[in-house]
């Protein structure tokens, strides 16, 4: 069908249209960037951070660092801030300093579960005595206020249905209307900042990739039909395709925030094929109706397998399993198919329209005198030519091992954002800006209540603080250790349940504690705040500890009463001993278990025997103290332990003595014997663990008690879209490898061809792989995407090199003035296509965003490489083949078979 102006009016009306239908969906786009979205929703890790998160409150955090003179001064203030960020709407839980659980001592000796509200009148309080707790008390030092106390952190949780921008944004409001010095950090407060860099990025941008295209179109055409219509029918497409976006409930996140600016810098290039087969036509003397129905007779086919390659390498981007990589394939393709729409429908309409005249030497047929030269040269030494390119090539291979994954958004975003600042102060006053989640699952009634289990997570979290990258943590572990320490003066977690019962008993209930322990779930988890600036140390970590732990915890068990002569007992308690140790990076010695067994079996008397007299002495006295009574001197004290006093009252007051300190005399012995065994514990943990001589329980392996280990949380996560990065990386190049390929033999009916086609494109992805492990640009959900890019883009270089060789071939049969021709003429074409291209993505630079701007310069290098690549090798390749294969390249093509059949 020949179009005409009627048909162009209808077009141009249709276009306009939906353009303002698009255009209007387009102007609803919004913006997240939650990297919890990016794996898929049955994804083990995904479904394990999902179900922590759903029953701990912990599915979106924000960590509220508040900065002060100092923190004890204002109490009453940050105790009002909590309360009014507990009734905010959305806002689930809020713990902070003033709420934070700890436990409380009365002048009267009472130990209970509380906080600091519990035992404070903010109204009126003792600062010096407060800020002597807060500088003192290790379940707040360093977690909810910084070691200086200057610092306190807020944490703050969403409901799981809760508008989190809304809530976000009215938190905000709560610490601006109190005048504090604050720092937000957490996914709803990220996506606020993101949504408005990525929608100024897209401003500034979409601008100066248009421009920076309009100069390369008018440096082409040099004429205002050529620089306008390529434009416009890009930026239509840009508007169509975020139309569809929205229609299709997808926003932008920092990777599919390129994707307008991809659509111009590739998508001009159908319309350039267009516009300039059009001015070529029109200067052949014909009319311009006809130069419109020519140009679509022998450009469409020609552009509609340009654009399908290209769509093609956008569309192997759905084998990644990663969300915004598939999202940019689809929608980049989906924009290239609209631009080639436009491209074969709307240009040519307009066309019809206002029929401009051409340049004159508009057309491809001048040739380029440098061109023509330097294929002269590369087809007249290939030898050297290739061993250039070969060494060339070399270098870049050695360089792709250096290529790091990296998707730390703040590593990508300048360092005055809030996020990037947020993270830092974090990281300044409480040594990290994220949590890992140590998740032990109980099975048995109760079992979350027995020693083995509290002693296991105490252990774990003990070894993963170990590492550089974690600081502080929290568990119902620490708060049983930290009560236990209120009764005894020791801060250990009894080897005993009936001992552990009475703890819970004070537990249970407590506020703050539901955020590590679920009763009802027989469940508890361990918060360890982490440091992630590097997310391979986290998960360097992170395998270090799933390993340790997986290797030394008791899966099943049964807890029974110790007896020392019961040789699975001894086992077990040799396991208890020795998790113990290798938990804190000490040396494990076998000695300790015969001291310790020793110890337990020896008896009052000999126990006292083994105890310095001075130290008895000290230890008696403290006791008379403590009920009240007069304290003795050590002759006085002799006599009641040589039984040779008259004083009946003290000697029952010794008996009684000896019975309440059995254990502690116990302890003290063990202390000595652990201070010879070269243990490398400090000595802190050798007071912990000489209270294990105290057992009465052990855990033998078999039994109906289970704990199921996992670890999760957001550096998890991140460390997990690391991982696929890689896989998706093959698996969307492999893909694009096979579609170009198939699509580029069905067009040249040559296999050897479709073989040769790819040697310039693979050649582009090893440079650009060796570029990125030169300059340091990582992989990310990006940049992953380049190779396919590539291969889907860079393949039109191929296609247009081989379409005007075999034309030329044709005419002359000689295969060294036909590579030289092509170069000559096509080359040209190439070159100012490619040009286009690499400005368009070179636009990229300007970004605020590291992730875009790494995004375009590779895209841009590769952009580069591809022409110069094809313009090399190709010249050399096809002089090599032999007539017989050339031959094949003057029959026609399926696709043009079919095309025909169906005219």
């Amino acid at each position: 069908m020949r179009l005409n102006k009627k048909t162009s009016y209808l077009i141009i009306t249709l276009f306009a249209v939906l353009t303002v239908f698009f255009g209007y969906q387009a102007s609803k786009i919004e913006v997240s960037d939650d990297i919890k979205t990016y794996v898929p929703k049955n994804d083990p890790e995904k479904l394990i951070y999902d179900d922590v998160s759903e029953k701990f409150g912990l599915n979106t955090l924000i960590l509220a660092g508040v900065s002060f003179d100092d923190v004890s001064k204002h109490m009453n203030l940050i105790d009002k801030v909590t309360e009014e960020l507990k009734n905010t709407e959305g806002v689930d839980n809020v713990i902070s300093v003033v709420n934070a659980p700890r436990i409380n001592a009365t002048d009267d000796g009472d130990i209970s579960v509380g906080n600091l509200k519990s035992s404070f009148n903010f109204s009126n309080y003792d600062v010096k005595k407060m800020k002597e707790i807060l500088l003192n008390d290790s379940m707040l030092k360093g977690k909810f206020v910084s070691s200086d106390g200057k610092a306190s952190l807020i944490i703050i949780g969403l409901k799981n249905n809760a508008d989190t921008r809304l809530a976000a944004k009215n938190i905000r409001k709560i610490f601006d209307n109190n005048k504090l010095n604050y720092h937000l950090l957490g996914t709803p407060t990220a996506d606020i900042e993101i949504e408005n860099l990525v929608k100024k990025n897209i401003e500034k941008l979409v601008p100066i990739v248009t421009l920076l295209v309009a100069f390369v179109l008018f440096l082409s055409f040099r004429t205002l039909t050529g620089v306008i219509l390529p434009i416009m029918s890009v930026l239509l497409a840009d508007i169509w395709t975020v139309g569809v976006m929205v229609l299709f409930n997808v926003m932008f996140n920092t990777t599919t925030a390129a994707v307008p600016i991809a659509i111009v810098g590739i998508g001009t290039a159908y319309a350039i094929h267009v516009i300039n087969k059009y001015y070529e036509e029109a200067q052949k003397g014909i009319s311009k109706a006809d130069a419109v129905n020519e140009t679509l007779k022998h450009v469409g086919g020609a552009v509609v397998l340009s654009a399908l390659t290209t769509i093609a390498g956008f569309l192997s981007l759905l084998t990644a399993d990663l969300r915004p990589v598939w999202q940019l394939g689809i929608f980049t393709s989906t924009g290239i198919a609209i631009s080639l729409l436009s491209a074969t429908l709307l240009v040519p309409a307009i066309l019809m329209i206002i029929q401009p005249s051409p340049k004159n030497n508009s057309n491809e047929e001048g040739e380029s005198k440098w061109l023509r030269k330097t294929t002269e040269f590369l087809v007249h030494n290939r030898v050297l030519s290739f061993s250039i390119v070969g060494v060339i090539i070399f270098i870049m291979i050695l360089f792709i091992p250096n290529i790091k994954t990296d998707v730390q958004m703040e590593n990508y975003l300048n360092p005055n954002t809030e996020f990037v600042q947020s993270s830092n102060f974090l990281r300044d006053n409480f040594g990290g800006n994220d949590y890992l989640f140590l998740d032990f699952k109980a099975k048995g009634k109760n079992t979350f209540r027995d020693f083995y289990f509290n002693r296991s997570i105490r252990d774990f979290e003990n070894y993963a603080k170990t590492f550089d990258i974690a600081t502080q943590s929290t568990s119902v572990g620490d708060v049983v250790a930290k009560l236990t320490e209120g009764f005894t003066g020791v801060e250990y977690i009894p080897g005993s349940n009936d001992a552990l019962e009475q703890n819970y008993m004070l537990i249970e209930g407590s506020e703050g504690i539901d955020k590590v322990l679920k009763a009802d779930e027989n469940e508890s988890i361990s918060q360890i705040m982490v440091n992630t600036k590097s997310f391979s140390k986290v998960k360097e970590s992170e395998l270090k500890i799933k390993d340790f732990i997986n290797s030394q915890i008791i899966k099943s068990y049964k807890i029974e009463d110790f007896d020392t002569n019961n040789d699975e007992h001894l086992k077990a308690y040799n396991h208890e001993i020795r998790q113990f140790i290798e938990s804190r990076r000490g040396t494990y010695n076998e000695k300790v278990l015969n001291d310790f067994v020793n110890i337990k079996n020896m008896s009052d008397e000999e126990l006292l025997k083994s105890t310095d007299n001075k130290t008895l002495f000290n230890m008696f006295n403290t006791y008379l103290k403590i009920n009240e009574l007069d304290e003795i001197d050590y002759q006085t004290f002799e006599n009641v332990y040589n039984k040779k006093s008259s004083n009946e009252d003290l000697n029952e007051y010794f008996e009684y003595f000896v019975m309440d300190n059995v254990d502690q005399m116990r302890a003290k012995l063990a202390i000595k014997k652990l201070e010879k065994d070269n243990l490398k514990l400090n000595s802190k943990y050798l007071i912990e663990l000489a209270q294990y001589v105290n057992d009465t329980q052990v855990p033998v392996i078999g039994g109906d008690r289970k704990i199921v280990f996992n670890i999760t949380g957001i550096p998890v996560i991140a460390n997990k879209v690391n991982d696929m990065i890689f896989d998706n990386q093959m698996k969307s190049m492999i893909l694009a490898y096979i579609l170009v390929f198939v699509l580029f033999i069905l067009q040249m009916k040559s296999v050897t061809l479709g073989l040769f086609s790819l040697i310039p494109i693979t050649l582009t992805i090893i440079a650009n792989f060796g570029f990125m492990g030169i300059t340091g640009i990582a992989l990310n959900a990006a940049t992953v995407t380049i190779a396919s890019i590539t291969i889907g883009a860079g393949i039109d270089y191929t296609i247009h090199y081989i379409t005007r060789f075999k034309k030329e071939y044709k005419l002359s049969s000689n295969k060294f003035e036909s590579a030289v021709k092509t170069s000559a003429t096509a080359g040209r074409a190439i070159i100012i296509n490619s040009l286009a291209v690499v400005l368009g993505f070179m636009a990229f630079g300007f970004s605020s965003i590291g992730i875009l701007k790494d995004f375009g310069i590779l895209t841009a290098v590769a952009m580069i490489i591809a022409p110069i690549l094809t313009l090399t090798i190709f010249p050399m390749a096809m002089t090599m083949l032999s007539d017989k294969v050339l031959g094949k390249l003057t029959k026609k093509s399926i696709l043009n078979k079919k095309a025909k059949e169906n005219a």
